[in-house]
């Protein structure tokens, strides 16, 4: 037997309040039977059962003032609970080594002690028990508490994981809550692009689908905003002061970026541009590449210039979403991908300027005609949602009158970004039918000098 080991099984001893007077008493007796007796047997176990019911006794009075599990309602206490729930667990698995190693040391002693191989009835100073039978009663003793103490154990580790699943609960609740608000944030969003996309644009007359996409869009986000403001004050009856305070310092100190992430949304939730869309915005236009939540990155795209050509440079542009709250938004694609072109042409007054509008509209409906339809097509499927009388015409020229001559406007449709394509083959047409065979003359600015007489030498 280990002398190391003493110390502490003396000490568990020392910590034992069971009478073993009567479980020794039976087991000498049922030791010095030749056969096994029914009687003692059952004695034997009667008693076993009674140390039993003190062993759970004792194991409940340890854990007694843990509580039971209505101390989880409380969240406050939750940090306190879970630590007062880990000490306990851990005391009661120390206990229970404790106990183990007893039970190790008395069946050593009886290996060494009352083992048929053994010198039956020989002293030693260091021996735990004085016979045989009262060595089987203290394990007997020891072995109940153990299965009392690990029936305990299994139900307190239970509660222990229950605690800290609850405490990570408490811990990730307010990100778990800010996830269902905008879950639902975004249902909403979703749920009014689907009733105007598969059902508003259904009705056919203007003013009444007109009226209803605004009244279903205006209903949407007020449920929603009444359901988040309600949501935040039942969960969180003190947010309201919290975000008031929280965000005055957040406004102060980051309002550029707040303003940028505010354009953001603005330009998502009403959907200002999306990528591919060529847009101006206060002195800007290009074509959009990126939407990000800070900035919007396009491709520069020159309107300046005597052809206002519409034509890339070549540069990136970053913008701030925050210029789309003070700055007037143009989307070129907004009802078509589809722009209206003017370019104005000057004959002479002698001109046939008849024919020169029918050769100026045949060369209209060769390079642009075919535009005219697959514009309309757009306008009418992107502007279904909104109140507009306006449809894309086909080519026309306008006549007026000049100071150099007759000027003819022609006006037609273009895709966007092939202006310069298309204007080029229309000018190269009139090049070769205006001529003098056609009784038609391009009329430029000239100066005549009147009223000096050649002096001759």
């Amino acid at each position: 037997m280990s002398l190391a080991l003493l110390p502490a099984a003396a000490s568990a001893q020392q910590s034992l309040s069971y009478d073993e007077r009567q479980l020794t008493t039976l087991y000498q007796a049922y030791l010095k039977k030749n056969s096994s007796d029914a009687y003692l047997e059952k004695r034997i176990t009667d008693e076993r059962l009674r140390i039993r019911k003190q062993a759970d006794d004792e194991v409940k009075a340890i854990v007694s003032p843990a509580g039971t599990d209505d101390q989880l309602v409380d969240t406050a206490a939750l940090p306190k609970a879970v630590d007062r729930q880990r000490t306990l667990v851990s005391s009661m698995e120390e206990q229970l080594r404790g106990l183990k190693v007893d039970i190790d040391l008395l069946m050593e002693e009886e290996r060494t002690y009352y083992s048929p191989l053994s010198g039956t009835g020989s002293t030693d100073s260091l021996r735990l028990t004085t016979s045989h039978g009262q060595l089987m009663a203290k394990k007997a003793i020891l072995e109940e508490r153990v299965n009392a103490l690990e029936a305990g154990l299994a139900l307190q580790n239970d509660r222990l994981s229950k605690l800290n699943r609850t405490q990570w609960y408490e811990q990730f609740s307010y990100f778990f809550g800010f996830l269902t608000y905008g879950a639902f944030i975004l249902g909403a969003i979703i749920a009014d692009r689907l009733i105007r996309k598969r059902l508003v644009r259904r009705i056919q007359e203007k003013n009444r689908r007109y009226l209803i996409a605004k009244i279903v869009t205006a209903s949407i986000y007020i449920i929603t905003t009444m359901w988040l403001l309600s949501k935040l004050v039942s969960d969180h009856p003190s947010v309201l002061a919290s975000l008031a305070i929280v965000g005055a310092g957040i406004a102060v100190a980051l309002q550029d970026i707040l303003k940028d992430f505010v354009g953001w949304i603005i330009v998502l939730q009403r959907r200002l541009y999306t990528l591919g869309d060529r847009v101006s915005v206060g002195r800007f236009t290009g074509d959009v590449i990126d939407i990000g939540p800070l900035r919007t990155t396009m491709l520069e795209v020159s309107v300046d210039g005597l052809l206002h050509a519409h034509e890339r440079t070549g540069k990136t542009l970053n913008m701030p979403n925050s210029m789309v709250l003070r700055e007037s938004v143009l989307n070129y694609n907004t009802t078509s991908d589809f722009m209206g072109v003017e370019m104005q042409v000057t004959i002479t007054y002698d001109s046939d300027w008849k024919k020169a509008e029918i050769l100026l509209l045949e060369m209209l409906k060769k390079e642009a005609g075919a535009f005219v339809e697959q514009a309309r097509k757009q306008q009418r499927r992107r502007t279904a949602l909104f109140y507009t009388v306006w449809e894309v015409g086909e080519p026309e020229v306008h006549t007026d009158i000049a100071s150099s001559g007759i000027l003819l406007t022609l006006k037609f449709t273009v895709p966007i970004g092939h202006r310069r394509t298309v204007v080029t083959a229309i000018s190269k047409d009139i090049l070769e039918k205006f001529t003098a065979k056609n009784k038609i003359g391009l009329a430029y600015n000239t100066i005549q000098v009147v009223g000096v007489n050649d002096k001759k030498a």
